[in-house]
């Protein structure tokens, strides 16, 4: 019989060949495979289920208490081939009725759901266990692992099992207390590794897992951030969470990763690409608004509990991805190379068009949405945080990472941002020139970089596009009040309410999702830490860089604050070349949301920021040499004005508590910058729209009106002015001396464009009114209505700013008089104020009279009210006195009287006669100017200025062109023009020549026609 058995069953040989040393404990084998070979039933003491394997493998009845280890892995493969096991089963002694979790287990059909249960019980058992049962134990673990490894290797042996969807019931059941599921997975990676080349292992992996993570994607594909499976990230976390199985780490990008040519939105499609389009944003261009569907028409409403939601979200999306960053050094270089391919294919989001054209057809695939991109900066910011205080990692950023250009040297020295070498820089550098590398780049170095790109990318466009909507939705809200107060119930009403409420929830999703309080921490963090790293580097003395230059490495490593002590650092390392602009331009993009959005909740509390920001604001508003681009360091000084105390005009921030302009160490160099950023606007070179130069403008004048408040910074104005008086012949003219040239150049532009529009207005405001319209088409009328609305929109303009330049000339008058009344100025600032105040006084002033002057901004008692105060506090100099006497196109004997019955309208008070003792003065010397002019009538031509054919008392030549010309001229003209008028050739105060010969001949003829009249006399 033995030999008949021995025949038909191959697996009994193993009976004979195992012994008691070399076996395993059948007692295990049964708690833990819940398996036995014999057939002793009448003999059943057992306290759990088993089956009975006798009649599939071989029947062992033998005395030993072990069993063959060849011959249980043999038992173990047959147990996962069965498909029917309800037969085989041995209930538990006295459990032969009562079905239990136990025999569920016993029972078990799928492979990979068995060898885990085995696994988990294995691992329980063998804590507990003594030496012997501890060697079993590893044992029987050694037989599990090589089965999951053929189930992985070889899943067509167990057809049609799906081990997928097994693995996926497993990592969906566990939970943080257990600790096997992991251990399993772990273990059985890493056998598949050991038992296949690494290719094959990660293509086995893959097959496996692959099916696996597309479920889960698709799952994701339908839900939001409420509905979103709630153990999504701590299923993917078992891919990422073990060093020792980097393999899966790998698997799951790979996963997640599309093809090397996909477009920015075909990362959408991917399944980190759905998990960062889970926001209070849309998850794509066309998808649906969400959130806030039930709105109010008052637009500052949020939702913390949709804040606790995104935050909790992107905080789990951070922790996967820095998983990914620490498991192995190869899931670190395939997220890094994940996250700069996924910029590199939305570069287009940073340019203007898409901000404006993203909902159109062609457009809506080839970059991301601003939830997705949003999202992914909100993963970096968090990344950074070992870089931002108290850490201050950020001292190690190597600023030259930008300048390798060159493919195999930026993988050789860890660069993964693409294109990085394409940013546009703070300072330009020469064709072909080649700039400063480092021999290496370290992590902390490339997520700053990248951090950066993900800002400008995602928050900065969608910040320019909720700019866009928030003007749209003005404009619908101004119309649907003007309908609905003639008619409430009509058609018109109620499509504009709809359209109105649309607009508010868009409104409303993309300004939360921004301004989630969390991520605005991490953010304002993050830019802290820039604002003092850019400002570290900037001022890098000349002997450390040489010593980094030894080094070939730059990064800044230490924090030494050094103090402000000029416009420009007396030393400018050639690495500025390599700083890419978009660090700046995302800091004040940032702080221009926080004051137009209301999002500074944190900024209000965390006041070291201040601090940081308005150092480098200081430094690099106000120096070319560090920043080249002037609409740049423009954008710098609208970010100043977010730091002043005050309460912001057209801003939803409220006034805010920060003592940087009363006790920061470097608060005095703010009012030199300042007017160094206000004139290089004006001297670009470049063709400067007027509006977008008036829109930098704007936040200028109002933290100079700030800074008059305060003496200490109304002593820098000062001296600033004293400079100017004691160089107005430099070879550039000085600082104070071309910025209220520039005030005076703009006041008067603004007021002749007000005026012009007011005329037009007025015109059409009284063709309106006298039924002239009527006889006009539908399309003729909508096209008056739009001219007259874009006019209005125009003169509400021109009169703002026109205000505030006429406001801070006053201002600048009161405390500085004598560059103004400088030979060089006096004629224009006498003539713009005779000029304004002919218009706004004089006869022709009906021409301006507007209905509803409040609606353009127009107040012209105030302007002359500001005008007077402007004549009274020069009125000590006779020179502008004379100078405004001689103002031959605007001023009459009649002009301050016009000024007077005005002032007296509108409650002039101390104003009335001190006008009129000026008035005096004036009549005085005009009457003895005209008495002069008269006298020296028949100048010779060679004595007059050919520029204004005056009689020249100061002639010089210049070099070029040889033509003589009087000092003043020269001067005004050089000032906003430095080349020589008469052949455009370069010129500068120092190259001009006294024509001492011609002075002394005209002083000659004056003094005789003096004389001769006195004889006369």
């Amino acid at each position: 019989m033995s030999s008949v058995e021995e025949t038909e069953n191959p697996f009994a040989a193993l009976l004979q060949t195992g012994s008691q040393a070399d076996g395993v404990s059948k007692q295990l084998i049964e708690s833990i495979l819940l398996f036995t070979l014999s057939k002793d039933v009448v003999n059943n003491n057992r306290k759990i289920p088993v089956l009975c394997l006798a009649d599939v493998v071989v029947a062992d009845n033998s005395a030993e208490d072990t069993l063959g280890e060849d011959l249980l892995a043999h038992a173990l493969f047959e147990r996962l081939m069965l498909t029917e096991t309800t037969k085989y089963l041995m209930p538990a002694a006295g459990e032969s009725n009562r079905h239990s979790q136990e025999e569920e287990e016993a029972l078990e059909r799928r492979a990979m759901t068995y060898l885990h249960g085995a696994f988990t019980r294995c691992e329980r058992i063998q804590r507990d266990s003594n030496a012997r049962d501890k060697k079993h134990c590893d044992l029987i673990i050694e037989l599990i692992l090589n089965n999951a490894s053929t189930c992985m290797r070889q899943p067509d042996l167990f057809a049609p099992q799906t081990f997928c969807s097994q693995w996926l019931e497993l990592l969906d059941q566990s939970d943080e207390h257990d600790t096997s599921t992991q251990e399993f997975l772990v273990r059985v990676a890493c056998k598949v590794l050991e038992e296949d080349e690494p290719l094959e292992a990660l293509g086995a992996l893959k097959a496996i897992f692959y099916p696996m993570l597309s479920d889960l994607q698709k799952q994701l594909v339908k839900d939001n951030l409420i509905s979103i499976r709630k153990n999504i990230f701590w299923i993917l976390g078992y891919f990422v969470r073990e060093k020792r199985a980097g393999i899966l780490g790998e698997l799951l990008i790979d996963y997640t990763t599309p093809n090397p040519k996909a477009k920015g939105g075909d990362y959408m499609d991917t399944l980190f690409g759905q998990l960062l389009c889970l926001s209070i944003m849309p998850k794509t261009q066309t998808a649906p608004y969400e959130f806030f569907r039930e709105v109010s028409l008052v637009s500052q409403q949020t939702d913390t509990n949709l804040w606790q939601l995104l935050a909790h979200h992107q905080t789990a999306l951070f922790m996967l991805i820095k998983q990914l960053l620490v498991q192995s050094p190869a899931t670190k270089k395939k997220m890094l190379q994940w996250i700069s391919n996924c910029l590199d294919a939305n570069v287009a989001r940073g340019h203007l068009w898409s901000t404006i054209n993203i909902n159109l057809e062609q457009t809506v695939h080839s970059t991301a949405s601003d939830a997705f991109m949003t999202s992914l900066s909100a993963v970096l910011m968090r990344l950074c945080a070992p870089l931002c205080a108290p850490s201050m990692k950020v001292l190690l950023v190597d600023p030259t990472y930008c300048a390798v250009a060159d493919a195999e040297e930026r993988q050789t020295k860890g660069v993964s941002m693409l294109k990085a070498f394409e940013e546009t820089c703070l300072l330009p550098s020469e064709e072909g020139e080649q700039r400063l590398t480092a021999a290496k780049y370290n992590f902390i170095t490339e997520i700053f970089y990248l951090a950066h790109k993900a800002f400008e990318l995602g928050n900065r466009a969608c910040i320019e596009r909720l700019t866009r909507m928030m003007r749209e939705l003005q404009n619908t809200r101004n119309a649907y009040h003007e309908v609905a107060t003639r008619d409430p119930n009509n058609d018109l009403t109620k499509n504009l309410l709809r359209m109105l409420q649309d607009q508010m929830q868009q409104v409303l999703c993309i300004r939360n999702g921004l301004g989630e309080p969390e991520n605005d921490t991490a953010i304002l963090k993050f830019f802290e830490a820039s604002a003092i790293w850019l400002t570290e580097i900037a001022m890098m003395p000349r002997e450390s860089y040489e010593a980094a230059l030894d080094k070939m490495d730059f990064a800044p490593q230490i924090l030494r604050n050094l103090e402000l002590l000029s416009d420009t650092p007396p030393f400018v390392a050639p690495y500025m070349k390599s700083v890419p602009e978009n660090i700046i331009d995302n800091i004040a993009a940032y702080l221009n949301f926080c004051r137009n959005f209301g999002g500074d909740q944190f900024i209000q509390l965390y006041t070291s920021s201040h601090d940081a920001l308005f150092k480098m604001i200081l430094l690099f508003m106000g120096s070319s040499d560090l920043v080249k681009n002037p609409h740049l360091r423009a954008k710098l000084a609208d970010a100043l004005e977010f730091l002043l105390p005050t309460q912001i005009s057209g801003s939803n921030r409220k006034a805010f508590s920060t003592h940087v302009f009363d006790s920061h160490t470097d608060r005095l160099q703010v009012v030199r910058s300042l007017l160094n950023v206000f004139v290089s606007i004006e001297m670009t070179g470049q063709s400067v729209q007027f509006e977008q130069k008036f829109n930098y403008r704007r936040p200028m004048y109002a933290i100079m009106e700030f800074l008059w408040t305060k003496q200490e910074h109304i002593n820098c104005f000062r001296q600033l002015a004293s400079e100017a008086e004691s160089n107005m012949e430099a070879i550039e003219p000085p600082l104070f001396l071309r910025f209220i040239n520039l005030l005076i150049n703009d006041a008067i532009f603004l007021l002749d464009e007000s005026l012009s529009n007011l005329e037009q207005i007025k015109q059409l405001q009284r063709a309106q009114d006298n039924g002239e319209w009527n006889n006009l088409s539908h399309t003729e009328r909508q096209q008056q209505t739009t001219n007259l609305h874009h006019l209005g929109m125009l003169a509400r303009f021109d009169n703002i700013l026109g205000r505030d330049t006429i406001n801070l000339l006053k201002l600048l008058t009161t405390e500085i008089k004598s560059i103004f009344c400088h030979n060089s100025m006096v004629d224009r600032i006498a003539a713009m104020l005779n000029y304004f105040l002919l218009h706004l006084v004089g006869p022709q002033r009906e021409r301006f009279k507007v209905k509803d002057k409040k609606e353009f901004e127009f107040d012209p008692a105030q302007t002359v009210l500001e005008i007077a105060h402007i004549y009274i506090n020069l009125s000590t100099d006779n020179s502008f006195c004379l100078a405004v006497s001689q103002d031959g196109r605007s001023y009459s004997d009649q002009l301050f009287g016009y000024a007077e019955n005005i002032l007296i309208r509108i409650g002039g008070g101390q104003l009335i006669g001190d006008m009129a003792e000026f008035a005096s003065k004036v009549r005085k010397m005009c009457d003895d100017y005209k008495e002069e002019q008269e006298l020296l009538a028949d100048a010779p031509e060679e004595y007059l200025d050919p520029i204004i054919s005056t009689l020249m008392t100061d002639p010089v030549v210049l070099p070029s062109s040889n033509v003589t010309v009087d000092r003043s001229t020269i001067q005004r003209h050089l000032l906003s023009d430095q080349t020589d008028p008469f052949n455009r050739e370069p010129l500068t105060m120092d190259k001009v020549k006294s024509n001492e010969a011609l002075k002394t001949e005209i002083e000659k003829w004056i003094e005789g026609k003096r004389s001769a009249a006195r004889v006369k006399s």
